[in-house]
């Protein structure tokens, strides 16, 4: 009557999905760039490296922490060579930051559309509560890894980390449909944030992605596409 069944047993954790991959990478690269505006340390630059990897390595350590209480993986070894594994691919994202010129992070997991319970966890303190709306029909939900903002802060640039392969080719623009993040997520942001966007961008961040980015301009083509 009551379909009362034994609980299932969790399984120990073998191996890391890329799903769960994907998880603790972003929640170490958006930690890290908190940490870095709390200490006034943004942008990187050439001479402000060496601090900033202290400070990478130091958040890789306690994500990872809290990570592995949650997953309780059955193997410690594999556990410490998956993390190791993200944390020097992480090192290399790093060490690209200082080429992004006059480009100054912003925001990092804004969020817009989302529930409450989803939105509290690791957004952006600007994140907003309702969907934006675009093209005054479409109403958008949710969360963008990093916003740049151009220094003289008359232009913004949105950045979606991947963490897998990089299947584009030089004139991917949405990709049959199944690459929607750079230009809809562009224009989600200019809508929420009242600036002009740019271009989006999907970064490839691990070995497997070639620590390569494809960028995309936000022009009346891309947005008729979108």
């Amino acid at each position: 009557i009551y379909r009362l069944e034994p609980a299932e047993e969790p399984e120990p954790l073998q191996k890391l999905d890329p799903l769960t991959r994907g998880a603790l990478f972003h929640e170490v690269q958006a930690e890290f760039f908190r940490a870095l505006k709390s200490a006034g340390n943004l942008p990187v630059t050439e001479g402000t490296l060496p601090s900033a990897l202290k400070t990478l390595d130091a958040i890789v350590s306690t994500v990872a922490g809290k990570w592995k209480e949650q997953l309780a993986p059955a193997i410690e070894r594999v556990w410490n060579d998956e993390i190791a594994d993200i944390a020097k691919d992480l090192r290399v994202w790093a060490r690209r930051l200082p080429d992004a010129g006059d480009w100054l992070p912003a925001y990092f997991e804004f969020s817009f559309g989302l529930p409450a319970d989803l939105a509290n966890e690791g957004r952006d303190p600007a994140s907003l509560p309702d969907p934006v709306v675009v093209d005054g029909r479409f109403r958008l939900r949710g969360s963008v890894d990093l916003i740049e903002r151009k220094v003289d802060g008359s232009l913004l640039r949105v950045t979606d980390h991947k963490t897998g392969k990089n299947r584009t080719t030089w004139k991917t623009v949405l990709g049959g449909g199944g690459i929607l993040q750079p230009v809809l997520y562009s224009l989600a942001v200019e809508q929420a944030l009242s600036t002009p966007v740019t271009s989006g961008r999907l970064f490839y961040c691990p070995a497997a992605g070639g620590f390569t980015d494809h960028e995309i301009p936000i022009n009346e083509t891309t947005r008729g596409a979108g």
